[in-house]
């Protein structure tokens, strides 16, 4: 990596930096998205619900309602007021929970229902039971303030987080890979070109000294050629002058 970021421009260094820093915020936060959560004393209540329809199931017709509620959360849900207000006629219902449950009220289309508290882990349900499809909001009231009701809103909500989460640290990583895979070919380039130019370099020395090897060589025939043919010249002259004396 050293290697690598030597070949990089500014740029490149500075997306870099940026990409690594994203990608360990991203993965420290999918990591521990779990424990930090569970650091913080909160109510958690996680809702269920479910619908059935009668028809062909029983001899009597109609639908069956459930509202599940749970607190998932590391903190107890204090004075809690449930609140489930009917867009119709009021069904018959039933109230059952693992904690104390304190009084129950309606007033027109809506039901109270009272407790002290929901402990963690401990569940409220509510069945409810109608000849028509059962409509309904739900909301509670505790010492924490006012809560909507909305089922596996806070499941939704995490898997949402998680997946952003995710996809900050598969394009950072991706990003990463790019980067370096850059930096890489241009060094690669770089290597390459200072080999060939080093090649290059060495070829000249070589054609300068086969230059020199070929002026040298095309002088010395011509040296020994010239002496050659002095020495045959002489020979000649004597043995003309000593044919002549006879």
């Amino acid at each position: 990596m050293s290697s690598e970021t030597k070949n990089m421009n500014l740029a490149q260094k500075i997306s870099l930096t940026i990409s690594v820093l994203t990608f360990v915020v991203g993965f420290v936060g999918l990591t521990l998205s779990d424990s930090v959560s569970d650091l913080i004393e909160k109510v958690d209540i996680v809702v269920i619900q479910d619908s059935i329809k009668l028809d062909g199931l029983a001899e009597s017709d109609g639908y069956i309602n459930t509202l599940n509620l749970r607190n998932r959360g590391n903190a107890s849900s204090t004075n809690m007021i449930l609140i489930v207000d009917f867009e119709s006629k009021m069904p018959d219902y039933n109230i059952s929970s693992d904690e104390d449950l304190g009084e129950t009220d309606i007033s027109g289309n809506r039901l109270r229902v009272r407790m002290d508290r929901l402990s963690i882990n401990s569940s409220l349900s509510i069945k409810m039971f109608s000849k028509f499809p059962i409509s309904y909001e739900a909301s509670y009231i505790d010492d924490s303030g006012n809560h909507k009701l909305y089922a596996n809103k806070d499941t939704a909500q995490r898997s949402l987080v998680d997946m952003i989460l995710l996809l900050i640290v598969i394009i950072s990583l991706l990003i990463i890979v790019w980067i370096c895979r850059k930096a890489s070919e241009n060094a690669l380039i770089e290597t390459l070109q200072n080999h060939q130019n080093e090649i290059q370099d060495r070829l000249r020395e070589v054609r300068d000294e086969i230059g020199n090897i070929e002026v040298v060589v095309k002088d010395s025939p011509n040296s020994v050629t010239a002496e050659t043919e002095g020495n045959d010249k002489g020979f000649s002259q004597r043995l003309s002058d000593f044919m002549n004396k006879i």
